[in-house]
């Protein structure tokens, strides 16, 4: 009789902690939804919006911005994950670096910045380049392509910046699945073309 009475109680207090760790599973999970909530809307950029145009309208959303505005923008490229591109008045691409990666030779010309496209397969191999992960080395090359973009370009230098986005796919790549509209991640694109 005591035994059962002792496999009762151990049952009871096996209820019980079993609803206290659901109670505490349902308030982490509040609690962490909260903090997204909270950062989401700390995000300086989160009020951003990026108008898109009908098929209709001709005009393009842009402004003319000397390279004084241009350079802050190229400083915080890494640390907001946007890509950043040039091309010159034709729309041709506007080489402002050289990659570390070598096709048929010679090294690879970038007009661009963008974390996504600073790496590359080499013999099966992911390669990257030499300033990735080390804030330090961004900086200096950040300062080389501003020095590259002064010397082709001129200091007095004139852009067209138009801002965009579009869909992020490194997320889902390995996926075939339909992913909600809500939940999907998209890359800010911001485009210099040389004005003058």
């Amino acid at each position: 009789m005591e035994n059962a009475v002792e496999a009762l109680k151990m049952a009871g207090f096996m209820l019980l902690f079993i609803m206290a760790l659901s109670i505490t599973m349902v308030t982490l999970t509040q609690a962490k939804t909260t903090a997204d909530a909270i950062v989401k809307s700390a995000d300086r950029q989160n009020s951003y919006e990026y108008i898109e145009l009908s098929a209709d309208e001709t005009r393009e959303l842009s402004r003319i911005v000397t390279l004084a505005d241009v350079i802050p923008t190229l400083y915080r490229y890494a640390q907001e994950d946007y890509a950043v591109q040039f091309y010159d008045r034709n729309e041709n691409p506007l080489t402002i670096y050289q990659s570390g990666q070598v096709v048929g030779g010679s090294r690879v010309n970038k007009n661009s910045l963008d974390l996504d496209e600073e790496s590359w397969v080499e013999n099966g191999v992911t390669r990257y380049e030499a300033w990735r992960g080390n804030t330090t080395m961004i900086k200096q090359h950040v300062d080389e392509v501003v020095q590259n973009i002064i010397s082709s370009c001129g200091a007095s230098a004139q852009f067209v910046e138009r801002l965009g986005t579009e869909e992020d796919l490194t997320e889902n790549q390995d996926t075939n699945e339909l992913v909600p509209d809500i939940n999907k991640q998209y890359k800010r694109i911001i485009t210099y073309t040389l004005n003058n």
